[in-house]
């Protein structure tokens, strides 16, 4: 093989006969000079053969780095003749050329593209010394392309899921509103994700049952009978979905969601209590109620220091309403450390019964909450199953919006979470073939 051949290899460029290299040493720049010269050449719209070449036509294309070399371009001189197919003058069809991005080969947008999956169009285009815009542009069109090849691979664990919803963006109105109408709305994009491999399977807008029948429609119903659990938040529309898709699998509601409720009840209880004490002028009561020690008041013992104990102590002796509401909450967190569901029906039995004679109204709403949701909660109990991975994967795609400075389109920022947290990437999807060839997405 002679050096042009292997250097063809190299750049992902076939049927070009090189006339000249001009190497710039000190901007680490290469500039190729070559004929596109193949068996036979076509039409760039209809596809028909061009018979009678009268012309050749330069055209300037950016290639993959080659070695130390970071910039890499070629003049290439391409055939022009008439087509009789669509009756006009028109230059061949170079195939390894970008179909959309006609100043980038193939090649170069498959290695950007490559890059754009782990970082942002920012940092590439410094890499490759390429307009950011420009690389904004591929990155879609690849994604977009490589959304029609995606399929869940063979080995995904399906038996454990959850659905959490990420905040995209918050749209704000203007002035002229009526008075009963909202000022803002908040936009959601909902994730559905495998739990064991930590990968968002596929999402869709809103916070919606109908958004989540979408992401259960990309699951056959084999794999939808499959599922044994699924994790969700305190979201009837999430619950509903969730039923209604997956027949065999029991409905979890996280753990986290229910602290978050226990802890507002009571953050309620202490407000109340606040407000007394500043009344009454009790300062120990008030300093020791205030906002910046609620986190202490709900604690659980064993993560205190022996300062805040012996506090916690002395307010639970002036203060009896705050004392029950911390029983109510200590109870409530070892009644959801037990671990069989009959023994959580009888702590629940006794933890409503203390609810009911500590007259507190937050605590009785929640036991309202409790009721209502027994069964998804009996289903956490039974099988530990939490929304921590989803949670976790809500910030990264938080961190990933941040770098960003927010996302001003839906599709792509959706694309952009399953690249970078599911199975929208190269690891997933055969695209070798993007580097000789780049398909036209419908």
């Amino acid at each position: 093989m002679d050096s042009f051949k292997a250097i063809s290899q190299f750049l992902g460029i076939q049927d070009v006969h090189f006339k000249d290299i001009r190497i710039y040493r000190k901007s680490r720049h290469i500039v190729f000079i070559g004929e596109y010269r193949a068996p036979e050449y076509f039409c760039r719209h209809c596809g028909e053969i061009l018979r009678k070449i009268h012309d050749w036509q330069d055209r300037q294309i950016q290639l993959p780095a080659l070695g130390v070399y970071e910039k890499v371009s070629m003049t290439l001189y391409v055939p022009r003749a008439e087509c009789k197919g669509c009756n006009r003058d028109t230059q061949a069809f170079v195939p390894w050329i970008h179909p959309k991005f006609e100043s980038v080969t193939c090649g170069f947008a498959e290695v950007a593209g490559r890059l754009m999956e782990e970082t942002t169009c920012a940092a590439v285009s410094r890499i490759t010394h390429t307009n950011a815009r420009k690389l904004w542009g591929i990155d879609q069109y690849r994604m977009q392309t490589m959304l029609e090849r995606l399929r869940l691979p063979d080995d995904v664990d399906l038996s454990f899921l959850s659905a959490d919803e990420v905040h995209y963006k918050t749209l704000r109105f203007g002035k002229n509103r009526a008075i009963a109408q909202a000022r803002w709305e908040a936009l959601y994009i909902t994730n559905l994700v495998s739990y064991k491999d930590g990968k968002v399977l596929y999402n869709a807008p809103g916070r919606t049952s109908e958004a989540l029948d979408q992401c259960f429609n990309v699951l056959s119903l084999g794999q939808r009978m499959s599922v044994e659990m699924c994790a969700v938040d305190m979201h009837d529309a999430f619950i509903i979905s969730a039923r209604k898709n997956l027949p065999n699998a029991k409905i979890c509601v996280d753990r986290f969601h229910l602290a978050l409720a226990v802890n507002k009840s009571f953050d309620e209880v202490r407000k109340t209590e606040l407000k007394r004490a500043r009344e009454n002028k009790d300062f120990f009561e008030e300093n020791m109620l205030s906002a910046s020690n609620k986190f202490i008041l709900v604690e659980r013992k064993k993560d205190l220091a022996k300062r805040e104990i012996k506090w916690l102590e002395k307010l639970r002796f002036y203060n009896t309403r705050i004392h029950n509401g911390m029983l109510l909450v200590e109870s409530f967190h070892m009644m959801l450390d037990l671990k069989t569901v009959q023994k959580f029906r009888k702590a629940m039995v006794n933890w409503l019964m203390l609810v009911r004679e500590s007259k507190l109204k937050p605590f009785r709403k929640l036991a309202g909450l409790l009721r209502k949701y027994r069964k998804n909660i009996e289903g956490y109990i039974e099988s530990r199953l939490t929304t921590a991975v989803s949670e976790g994967l809500n910030n990264k795609i938080k961190i990933l919006k941040r770098v960003a400075c927010g996302y001003s389109n839906l599709r792509s920022f959706q694309n952009k979470i399953l690249q970078r947290c599911g199975y929208l990437n190269h690891h997933f999807i055969n695209t070798e073939d993007f580097y000789y060839r780049m398909p036209n997405p419908n």
